[in-house]
């Protein structure tokens, strides 16, 4: 399923963050299919949210065997596609091998979609390629555990870095926007949507540091960055818990 970028409007901060002009790829396959070895895709992830009736109706993530790759979307009417580069922490990458070993993704024809239908909250679509192997999942609720923490870690993976291109982009353009963007992040780290807390600990240093930030974000930034050094702030990953 693809569809066909544009230029994206809006002046995206720094150069990891750009607007796209390509389709965003993904793999064509029907809920559940299994290729056989030697199928020659490159080692790698890949996640996919689609509800038109979000604000955010597409999120597709792509990463290679290292956890590197991009997370693309589009957000409100606008048809644009927003980029945005990402590097996953070791212990996050390895959460997500784990997962598709625990599910036995590869091994197992099994349809993860529930007998329950929920596509009203959206359909999500899984994809693993490793050792020549690979497979596509597509459901909108699953009752296999591993393969519900997957998506969770996926769409985590996704808040996190809007939040912070959201962050950005405030810090740049419309500073006085940014405590209610600080505070947007807040509320999805305490609803455990983010998936990896530290890496939030840079950005907000910056801003902790920013004289032309605004006050009540510095303060807001500091609180953040002295809760999430107490691990104060769960994440979708389960051992992390």
């Amino acid at each position: 399923m693809a569809f066909l970028a544009v230029t994206v409007s809006a002046v995206t901060p720094r150069e990891h963050r750009r607007s796209l002009k390509a389709p965003l790829n993904f793999p064509a396959q029907s809920a559940s299919e299994a290729s056989t070895p030697g199928a020659g895709d490159a080692p790698g992830y890949s996640f996919r949210f689609e509800n038109t009736r979000f604000y955010i109706p597409i999120i597709a993530i792509d990463l290679d065997a290292y956890g590197s790759g991009g997370i693309k979307f589009k957000r409100g009417e606008s048809d644009d596609l927003i980029e945005i580069a990402v590097k996953l922490q070791p212990a996050t990458l390895a959460r997500i091998g784990w997962l598709i070993d625990s599910a036995k993704f590869f091994e197992s024809d099994v349809d993860y979609q529930s007998k329950k239908d929920f596509s009203h909250l959206g359909w999500m679509t899984i994809a693993a390629r490793r050792g020549g192997r690979s497979r596509t999942a597509r459901f909108n609720w699953t009752t296999n555990a591993a393969i519900g923490e997957l998506s969770e870690l996926f769409r985590g993976i996704s808040t996190q870095e809007i939040d912070l291109f959201d962050i950005e982009l405030a810090r740049q353009h419309q500073p006085l926007d940014l405590p209610r963007q600080l505070e947007t992040l807040e509320n999805d780290l305490k609803l455990e949507r983010i998936a990896e807390p530290s890496r939030l600990l840079t950005p907000l240093v910056e801003i902790v540091n920013d004289d032309t930030a605004p006050l009540i974000a510095r303060n807001l930034a500091k609180r953040l960055v002295k809760n999430i050094e107490k691990g104060q702030y769960k994440t979708p990953m389960k051992a992390a818990k």
